[in-house]
């Protein structure tokens, strides 16, 4: 493909507009589809042909510089889009002024290739560079102030200035409030993070106030029962384990796992986690009882989960033909499963099935190793199980 492009444009010395344009939209569908190599030198040679019609610092000449930048960063060729970019910015402040709205698209990803290299210093730079620009354009409360105050936060999140994150997550969340409402949906991003870092540097306090919001508006959004709202529960439920104050995060968790439940299923391993949270702050109130059938109910999902991985493992070893290797692992789940204690019925977790399935498993292992008579004991035995179709 990419030889029959090159020929294609030797062969054309001089080209209109329109055929600049259709080239531009070629460029434009390759990378669509991921190929970038094919869309360099279609756009390269967009860009030469206006180059050569218009002169090097024409305004007209941005959009493509901008677009061959974006395939490069695509590509992974960082130091050339920086390049590309910082080109683009000299013709637009040239052209537009230091204070023109246009120097946004170019400022933005130079902050990214920045912070690539390690040049946190100039990406900062960048960042309120789009602010004091942004603010000029549009004003002080503008929603796209906002965002960019948010992009300035988590970029000094991943520095671990939470100091002057802060500030800017708070003045975030106050324009959104202003100018969307304080149940838009646009805060769950910015709360979020501003949260985080109460939490990161302990001052869980201050933690409650964010998460109750979020919490408010995934109610809002999705309903009660929604596995966002559950996310948000566990969030401010382990705030507040991390204060002791363990009598206020009971009935958060006891709350959320009754949607973790629906969402995942009752028998699902990744329930371990919310019944061991909801154990946890039981036993810290003494509430030993209470808690012992959820740390059951835990162990049991995370031992269901080892002998899934134990039978899938030897299922491979029997298909590589390593039978031998195949019948240990079997043998190791077979204990397992069998050691996994019979649950209430609304606690099960799929127990009785799961010893079934292994049990019928080694059974066709041993059939292959010509062991019937082991195999018939292993087979009347899972007959022996009931358990539910």
């Amino acid at each position: 493909m990419r030889p029959a492009v090159l020929l294609f444009l030797l062969a054309v010395p001089a080209i209109s507009r329109e055929d600049l344009a259709e080239l531009r939209q070629k460029a434009s569908t390759l990378v669509s589809q991921g190929r970038y190599a094919d869309a360099v030198p279609l756009l390269q040679h967009v860009l030469d042909a206006q180059e050569k019609a218009v002169g090097p610092d024409d305004p007209s000449l941005a959009p493509v510089i901008d677009s061959l930048a974006a395939v490069y960063r695509a590509q992974g060729r960082n130091p050339d889009a920086e390049q590309l970019y910082t080109r683009s910015l000299a013709i637009k402040e040239k052209a537009a002024g230091p204070d023109s709205a246009e120097l946004i698209a170019d400022l933005k990803p130079l902050a990214g290739l920045y912070v690539a290299r390690a040049a946190y210093v100039d990406a900062e730079k960048a960042l309120l560079r789009v602010i004091r620009i942004r603010e000029k354009a549009k004003g002080f409360d503008d929603p796209d102030v906002a965002n960019d105050c948010a992009a300035l936060a988590a970029f000094y999140i991943d520095r671990k200035r939470y100091a002057v994150a802060e500030p800017n997550l708070k003045r975030a969340v106050l324009i959104i409030e202003r100018r969307l409402g304080p149940q838009d949906s646009a805060l769950v991003p910015v709360l979020d993070p501003l949260a985080a870092i109460y939490i990161q540097q302990k001052v869980f306090d201050l933690a409650e106030a964010p998460l109750r919001h979020i919490i408010s508006i995934q109610e809002g959004l999705y309903g009660p029962t929604h596995q966002n709202v559950a996310t948000y529960l566990d969030k401010l439920a382990q705030s507040f384990y991390l204060q002791k104050r363990y009598a206020e995060a009971e009935p958060l968790y006891r709350r959320s796992l009754p949607i973790w439940e629906s969402v995942l299923g009752a028998d699902s391993p990744e329930l371990a986690t919310t019944l061991d949270n909801l154990a946890v702050v039981l036993a810290a109130q003494d509430k030993f009882a209470e808690a012992e059938p959820y740390y059951r109910r835990s162990l049991a999902l995370r031992s269901k989960s080892e002998v899934q991985s134990l039978n899938n493992y030897a299922l491979v070893l029997e298909g590589q033909g390593d039978l031998a290797g195949a019948e240990t692992q079997f043998k190791r789940a077979l204990q397992l499963a069998e050691r996994i204690p019979a649950l209430p019925r609304a606690q099960s977790v799929g127990e009785g099935a799961l010893l079934d399935t292994t049990l019928r498993s080694y059974a066709a292992l041993l059939r292959e190793l010509k062991r019937d008579a082991e195999a018939v004991k292993l087979e009347e035995r899972a007959k022996g199980l009931k358990v539910e179709k």
